[in-house]
């Protein structure tokens, strides 16, 4: 069974295989149609075995009409015109005369209706011969048979023959299908006067005017004409002592017929040369059609995804903009059509989409791998898997090759409650992690960051800064907070993750509970590789600022923030930007060398309402959709473009920050220099006055507990530090 289905023939070579099989029999039958009209005896519009059965025809009744007027008597005796040139006056002397005169009448004939005109082939010379005679009387038979066969001669003809002035007059009629020309004087005089040319044992004259008349000494058929270019035609209807007697023969001019033949063998050539060039060119565009332009367009995707594994997303979507195209050409077609055709069509149409070639299968496989691995690695796996297959000339996988160092903006997300989440939800908590991760995923792109890694409740991601301008880098820099203030407000702004907000199971774990996350977001230098042996390798970021970002991360939840971001991102960010950050800390962090401060960017998230109703998309184009976003993003990259403005332009990020009045970041500014300066006590009493709101008793309402503390979490933060010190 197996052995079966691997040796059963695909779809592919089985397609192929038909219609090459199809081709090769109306090749066939083209040939056999076609190759028969280049031969002048089976042309269906020369019809030249027409022609030559007329010349053959005409022969035998002209001998016919010779032996009615000059019969063999028997195989001794000469007949009685070879005997003497007069004619015996006997009883049947006139029946002799009407005879001659038949004869003459049928050469003429003859001769008018083949000499030119529209045939293929010209009578060229007309002879007669009589080896008897020629063996009787060798020296004069030639000039004996010349003054016989002259025509227009009294003596035969008495009162019955026609004047050389009828002659045109009798034989020519204008009215014809078959136009008969006239014979030109210097032929007739050729005919009426002794016949002297010698050719082939045989004498005669020449019919065509411009042929020269020659001598004993020469023959006008072998000097005018060559072997190829004429024909002979002889009487068949006579037996051998007649043939003995007396014979014909006539010449016929076959150059045109030559140079007809001529062409069609050329045309012939061409034809064949065309029709196997067709073939060729037929069988070559099934071949590059099913086969050929598939592998090649293979070859150019992995080449592609060779050079930059991340591309084949971008493959993806032109491979369905050209499906899309390819459909719209369909349709349109299909309009154009009639009821019948378009059944036809369709039924050819359902039946290559219900049988694929394996080509096309192939091909699209290589691009859903191609994504898939785009998906899987990341960034960092792109350029893993790049490095590994350039320049490649073995086919096994070697994990051990040494990482690149790079400069990077580490960030990290996370899933606030995640195990309280994991443990009501079960095993819908996959896909609530999947819907978190679309909007964290969407929102890193849009920013050019990429993601790194998912582990659970844990997002990592990352921005490249390696062989960037300052400028880019500092770009770069506030996309990568902005990233996270956007999924800040799409998680809260979520209609799907806000039904998380009723569910009974969670509200009994988590008062309150809300779909929250918290961030971390360093930089510094990372070792990028691949991680693990032969039996699984992963795309990692190898740094001890790894480490660091991931307390931070953990920290902001301690500081009551969403995001905790440390001194040496603030160094890479813009003047702008950094004045929407607030410091809040000075912290040692656990395998840091230096104290570090920390900034957080305050939002309010509760100000967003949830979309309840998702506005539809300008388009469901997939392509186009990936056509906008990418412009969107090349948009944030220009230079006219200030990240930091986004907070007076946007709504969302206007109403996240409404919260938050100027006097209280002066007043945590101010509380936090005494603080970072030892003043603690002066420090602890600005610290009661941050309240998000200016109030009215500000400096005035004494402070006993706690609960009366600001609700701003790292005011919170720092008064509980130092309150564990008596503030000293």
């Amino acid at each position: 069974g197996a052995a079966a289905a691997a040796a059963a023939e695909t779809r592919v070579g089985k397609k192929l295989s038909d219609m090459t099989t199809r081709r090769v029999i109306i090749l066939v039958l083209v040939m056999l149609f076609v190759m028969p009209q280049f031969a002048p005896s089976t042309n269906m519009a020369l019809g030249i075995d027409e022609f030559l059965q007329s010349s053959q025809f005409g022969a035998d009744v002209l001998y016919q009409r010779w032996r009615s007027y000059c019969p063999t008597a028997n195989s001794s005796t000469s007949p009685w015109c070879l005997q003497s040139p007069d004619p015996p006056a006997d009883a049947a002397q006139g029946r002799r005369q009407v005879s001659r005169s038949v004869f003459e009448q049928a050469l003429l004939h003859f001769v008018y209706n083949h000499h030119g005109g529209g045939f293929a082939q010209q009578l060229f010379w007309v002879g007669a011969s009589s080896p008897r005679l020629a063996a009787q009387r060798p020296d004069e038979a030639f000039g004996y048979l010349g003054e016989l066969l002259r025509l227009g001669q009294k003596r035969y003809l008495g009162k019955s023959g026609l004047a050389l002035e009828e002659w045109d007059g009798h034989f020519v009629r204008p009215g014809w299908d078959t136009a008969v020309e006239p014979l030109s004087q210097a032929v007739k005089e050729r005919f009426t006067h002794k016949w002297e040319e010698r050719c082939e044992g045989f004498v005669g004259v020449p019919v065509q005017p411009s042929t020269e008349v020659f001598d004993k000494t020469a023959c006008s058929t072998t000097e005018s004409l060559r072997c190829a270019e004429r024909e002979f035609s002889v009487p068949f209807s006579l037996n051998r002592d007649e043939e003995q007697d007396f014979g014909f023969l006539f010449t016929f001019d076959i150059r045109a017929t030559s140079q007809m033949e001529a062409s069609l063998n050329m045309l012939q050539t061409i034809f064949i040369c065309f029709a196997v060039g067709l073939g060729a060119m037929s069988f070559s565009k099934d071949a590059n059609e099913l086969l050929l332009y598939p592998i090649e367009r293979m070859i150019a995707k992995m080449e592609t995804i060779k050079d930059n594994p991340l591309e084949a997303m971008r493959l993806g979507d032109l491979e369905y903009r050209r499906e899309e195209l390819i459909q719209a050409g369909r349709k349109e077609e299909l309009a154009q059509m009639g009821r019948c055709w378009k059944l036809i069509y369709r039924y050819k149409y359902m039946k290559k989409t219900k049988e694929p070639m394996e080509t096309i299968m192939l091909e699209k496989t290589i691009i859903k791998l191609g994504g898939l691995l785009a998906l899987g690695f990341g960034e960092v796996g792109a350029e893993i898997v790049g490095r590994h297959m350039q320049g490649s000339t073995t086919a096994s996988v070697n994990p051990s090759s040494p990482g690149q160092k790079v400069s990077v903006v580490i960030g990290i997300a996370t899933i606030r409650d995640f195990n309280h989440a994991l443990t009501v939800l079960k095993e819908r908590v996959v896909l609530f992690v999947n819907k978190v991760a679309e909007i964290v995923h969407g929102c890193v792109d849009d920013y050019h960051g990429a993601t790194n890694k998912n582990v659970g409740d844990c997002f990592m991601t990352v921005w490249r800064l390696s062989a960037l301008p300052p400028e880019r880098q500092k770009k770069l820099a506030d996309m990568a907070i902005m990233s996270f203030v956007r999924i800040v407000a799409e998680v809260n702004k979520s209609r799907v993750l806000s039904v998380y907000r009723e569910h009974p199971g969670l509200l009994q774990r988590v008062q309150g509970f809300r779909v929250q996350l918290g961030f971390g977001l360093h930089s510094g230098w990372a070792i990028e590789g691949a991680i693990g042996s032969e039996y699984k390798i992963d795309a990692e970021y190898l740094s001890p600022h790894l480490q660091t970002t991931s307390r931070l991360q953990t920290a902001a939840t301690s500081y009551g923030v969403w995001m905790l971001v440390s001194h040496r991102m603030m160094d890479l960010c813009s003047e702008d930007f950094v004045r929407l950050c607030r410091l809040i800390d000075h912290v040692r962090v656990v395998g840091v060398r230096h104290p570090m401060r920390v900034y957080t960017l305050d939002l309010d998230a509760e100000a967003l309402q949830v979309v309840t109703k998702v506005a539809e998309p300008a388009t469901r184009n997939r392509f186009k959709i990936r056509q906008i976003r990418e412009a969107r993003k090349n948009e944030k990259l220009l230079e006219e473009c200030n990240i930091s403005e986004f907070f007076s332009e946007e709504d969302d990020l206007v109403k996240m920050r409404e919260k938050y009045s100027k006097e209280f970041f002066y007043r945590f500014s101010m509380a936090y220099r005494n603080y970072e300066a030892g003043e603690w006590l002066a420090a602890r009493d600005m610290f009661h006055t941050c309240h998000y709101a200016p109030r009215a008793d500000i400096g005035r309402a004494v402070i006993t507990s706690e609960a009366d503390w600001p609700s701003d979490g790292p005011t919170v933060m720092l008064l509980r530090f130092m309150k564990q010190f008596d503030f000293e």
